[in-house]
């Protein structure tokens, strides 16, 4: 009985060592040996890169005798000054024999200074690693926000590239004007973005006090002058009671608007001013310039700026003739007229700037005054012209003569507005010919 057992028991292990040749076994993974070679082409150690701007990586991978990788896995791991993974972006295979990464924007509000990129190549049974640096720095925006407490994305619309044409005062009280322009033929697009700023809370209740406010406070407007300000109507910015206003600049084509709000988590009054010219079409541009500006309390802003903030007395406020007054011939004089500022010292005067344009040039003239009017010499009128005559006024102070023996000074009050008058020859009667290309109106 014994002996049948064992055969029986014989048969079974004979079956199961026959079934289990017979069965497919699971492939054992090989190790992926450490035998590829990543090189970073770009960024290198020496490249510099803003927040906010995009970053394509170039990266070669070739096998222990040199030969280009074509089916690696590549993906590149992007880690901040601290040590902190930031991203992780896959690189492809293309033209150049390279791995190339799509464009990868360097987040904003992160720390400058040397980051790390960490590279990771594999194939089913190779890979290699390699680790080197770039430098990360502020743009404008981390730069003003470090400064001045406020945040501001970059007026870039129609890609333009911006630069601060202007920057004055400190974190308590300052102006920044910040833009640029495509350089094409006759108009050119451009877009420009204006904030003041001035500590406490000036209780603007009405429209007209807004007005007052920008034209005697704030004083120096837009990026190129300014015939009108206003009307201003209240309206909500973001979670600030705020007034809008529309700005009027020197062509039609200067479309500005202008937003005042006071902001209590600072204590400080904001005017936020924004001119477009050629803006893209399907969007409220003067919103896309100025909605991404944040107040950030918490950031401990003590910026002084290149420049000190002009602090003047308010600009003559200009009476006659309005806005754009239109006259024929010689027989009416012109006397332009403004309010005095002040009861004027011996030292003081007026300085009346008159500007014409012809053809592609814009003479400028002159004229010095104690009075509060002064009329347009019939001797402008002959000029060659383009029959509009821009006229400001500014207080000054007499600091010496010039070399025609009329006096140069220094300003006391801040420009007025900048008006305009038609001046037309009565038809048939112009005495030069008239090279007008681009007319202002």
């Amino acid at each position: 009985m014994k002996r049948y057992y064992r055969s029986v028991l014989y048969s079974v292990l004979v079956f199961l060592v026959l079934f289990t040749a017979c069965t497919p076994q699971p492939p054992t993974a090989l190790p992926q040996a450490e035998d590829l070679t990543v090189s970073m082409l770009y960024p290198v150690q020496t490249t510099e890169v803003e927040m906010g701007k995009a970053l394509k990586s170039i990266i070669r991978v070739t096998d222990e005798r040199g030969n280009i990788v074509k089916d690696a896995q590549v993906t590149l791991s992007f880690s901040n000054p601290d040590g902190e993974q930031v991203a992780s972006i896959p690189a492809n295979f293309g033209d150049g024999d390279v791995y190339r990464s799509e464009a990868w924007p360097i987040p904003h509000k992160m720390q400058d200074g040397n980051w790390t990129i960490r590279v990771e190549a594999k194939t089913d049974t190779h890979q290699g690693t390699m680790t080197t640096t770039f430098r990360v720095k502020n743009s404008i925006s981390e730069t003003l926000l470090y400064k001045y407490g406020f945040w501001s994305d970059a007026p870039d619309l129609r890609g333009i590239v911006p630069s601060l044409f202007k920057e004055s005062g400190d974190a308590q009280n300052g102006v920044i004007i910040w833009g640029g322009t495509i350089l094409t033929q006759h108009i050119f697009p451009e877009n420009w973005l204006e904030i003041h700023w001035r500590a406490g809370n000036f209780n603007l209740k009405t429209a007209e006090e807004v007005r007052q406010f920008m034209l005697n406070e704030l004083g120096d407007l837009g990026f190129t002058p300014l015939r009108e300000i206003g009307p201003f109507e209240q309206v909500k910015f973001k979670n600030w009671d705020a007034w809008q206003g529309a700005a009027r600049g020197q062509f039609l084509r200067y479309d500005g608007q202008w937003m005042v709000f006071y902001a209590p988590e600072v204590n400080k009054t904001y005017a936020i001013g924004t001119t477009v010219v050629q803006a893209p079409t399907g969007i409220d541009a003067h919103a896309y310039l100025r909605d991404g500006f944040e107040i950030h309390p918490e950031v401990d802003a003590q910026g002084v700026a290149p420049r000190p903030l002009s602090r003047l007395l308010p600009p003559p406020e200009l009476v006659s003739p309005e806005l754009g007054a239109r006259f024929t011939g010689t027989d009416q004089p012109i006397t332009l007229v403004w309010k005095p500022v002040k009861e004027l010292a011996e030292d003081e005067y007026y300085l009346v700037r008159v500007d014409y344009n012809y053809i592609e040039s814009n003479p400028l003239v002159k004229y010095t005054t104690r009075e509060t009017r002064f009329t347009l010499p019939e001797s402008l009128y002959q000029q060659p012209n383009c029959n509009i005559f821009n006229w400001r006024v500014t207080l000054m102070r007499q600091t010496g003569l010039d070399e025609n023996g009329q006096p140069k000074g220094e300003p006391l009050s801040f420009n007025s507005l900048y008006w305009y008058v038609e001046w037309l020859y009565p038809l048939g009667e112009t005495p030069f010919l008239r090279k007008c290309p681009n007319e202002q109106f």
